[in-house]
């Protein structure tokens, strides 16, 4: 069962009360972003993945062994579909007239959805072990399967499934980032580096350092000016050049591990931000860093969370950012917000 709640709220201000009223305090420099839906999915699985329709119009979360479907214009729950395992990764192509990709952790699979109408079309086998997360690189038509017990990282054919090549890594593995040309990167908790994959014969070709950065989990990368945002477990966030190898920028977040980081162009529209980082994780707060220029980045306010985020993405189409927080109570629950008017 599913319970949505359409949330109306204009501007940082709107949205500090919101949080004042549910009960934890409102941080200061509050993000120029607002709630728009309040969405509480019951069953107590937490949302292990979310993930966006190209034309940002849907929304999908996996939450056990069950992929559900959103309208993202209103929060209503769409369709349905029952996997034949837990659900730990989700991504979304164009291709085909618009794919679904879902990954199995057991048995290991590949499950490939139309959208229109949400069905599964095709279902492999994952062959490099029990997989733990899921990328889709659009300008390789590739998708990059994680494998955290394996130590590995899997590129796939996006059309037919199959397995093209596995990269081998030591330590731990956590969220990956591509540049979509031929360049793969991971984060390396254990090592406190950023791996990096040529992802033409899938081998490992050496570590990026994260000085002052400890336990990176969250990660994710502007292709254009191929900048890497990384978030750590002791409260420091990283911008990487990848060009040179080298931080170049270090700004203060919340403290937690596993964090998650999604970056977007004009997350408030062409006249707001020029690109914006947002971090996630058991904080419980949403941090953000506000692109001012490819090479000028600054901390841009935090929002508090009622619970650890398992999972984020963000839609530029759509124009919102999804938050899934841990179940409370019985509930899991998804934050939507959009840009509100002091995004500038």
């Amino acid at each position: 069962m599913i319970r949505t709640a359409r949330l109306t709220l204009a501007g940082p201000l709107a949205a500090a009360a919101a949080a004042v009223a549910a009960g934890f305090p409102a941080a200061a420099g509050t993000l120029p972003f607002a709630i728009t839906h309040r969405i509480e999915v019951t069953g107590g699985s937490p949302i292990a993945a979310l993930a966006f329709a190209p034309d940002g119009r849907q929304a999908y979360a996996a939450a056990g062994d069950e992929l559900r479907s959103f309208d993202v214009a209103t929060g209503e729950p769409g369709a349905v579909v029952q996997a034949r395992g837990q659900l730990v990764g989700l991504a979304t192509s164009s291709e085909g007239g618009g794919s679904l990709y879902a990954a199995v952790r057991a048995p290991a699979r590949l499950l490939v959805l139309s959208l229109h109408p949400l069905r599964i079309r095709a279902d492999d086998p994952i062959r490099s072990g029990a997989p733990s997360a899921l990328l889709y690189e659009l300008g390789e038509h590739a998708l990059y399967v994680e494998s955290r017990s394996g130590h590995s990282v899997a590129r796939l054919d996006s059309g037919d499934g199959k397995t093209i090549g596995v990269a081998r890594l030591q330590g731990d593995l956590a969220q990956m980032a591509g540049d979509g040309r031929g360049t793969l990167y991971v984060a390396n908790p254990a090592g406190d580096t950023i791996d990096v994959i040529a992802t033409d014969k899938m081998r490992f070709t050496g570590a990026i350092p994260t000085p002052n950065c400890h336990a990176p989990t969250g990660l994710d990368l502007d292709p254009v000016g191929r900048r890497l945002f990384v978030a750590c477990g002791n409260g420091t966030a990283l911008v990487i050049d990848t060009d040179m190898g080298f931080a170049f920028e270090q700004l203060p977040i919340q403290k937690g591990a596993p964090l998650r980081t999604v970056f977007t162009f004009h997350p408030g529209g062409p006249n707001g931000w020029k690109g914006g980082a947002f971090i996630a994780g058991d904080g419980p707060v949403l941090d953000a860093i506000r692109m001012n220029a490819f090479i000028s980045y600054t901390s841009a306010g935090s929002m508090p969370l009622s619970g650890p985020a398992t999972a984020l993405a963000v839609s530029p189409a759509g124009g919102q950012l999804w938050i899934a927080l841990a179940p409370h109570r019985a509930d899991v629950e998804i934050l939507a917000l959009s840009a509100g008017g002091g995004a500038q």
